[in-house]
């Protein structure tokens, strides 16, 4: 069952009073019309127009072949380490990718079409401590993991 279902149509004047006026309102009213033309009309007065043809993403356009592949990657924790595989996808130019990381995170840069991909870290690293190796086909990228927070510390109070 839908919002509108339990009752009236919105007074489309008394919601931009309340929600603000920088929102395109007389499309909004044409959202649930059957023909959507109209949007693709509005996406090409932004000017986006062009690049949606050529990925195909407008109505009538001709897609063209786009690489969109993301990489395979996994982490796996250890006692003192965390182990980071990345396979990349086919066509990846290897001296064009770039790897960051964080204490978190692990960012990869630099895949076909410009395409960056992230992994969460399944436990905290020291990130400096990252070394990468290219083996199999894949990345193996090692961190050392954060030591775990000593316990409880007692805090003196000045007088």
């Amino acid at each position: 069952m839908a919002f509108f279902d339990e009752g009236p149509l919105p007074d489309w004047s008394e919601i931009r009073r309340l929600i603000g006026k920088d929102l395109p309102w007389d499309l909004i009213k044409q959202w649930g019309h059957e023909d959507e033309s109209w949007l693709d009309d509005y996406i090409r007065k932004l000017g986006f127009g062009k690049s949606l043809e050529k990925t195909g993403a407008v109505a009538g356009a001709r897609p063209e072949a786009i690489v969109t592949a993301s990489p395979q990657m996994e982490a796996r924790k250890e006692k003192k380490r965390v182990v980071a595989t990345i396979k990349p996808p086919p066509g990846t130019d290897r001296s064009a990718v770039r790897l960051y990381a964080t204490a978190d995170r692990l960012r990869v840069s630099g895949l076909p079409g410009d395409a960056t991909a992230s992994l969460k870290l399944p436990s905290l690293v020291l990130p400096k401590t990252g070394r990468v190796a290219w083996k199999n086909g894949r990345w193996v990228v090692v961190f050392r993991r954060k030591p775990p927070r000593q316990g409880e510390v007692e805090l003196f109070i000045g007088e």
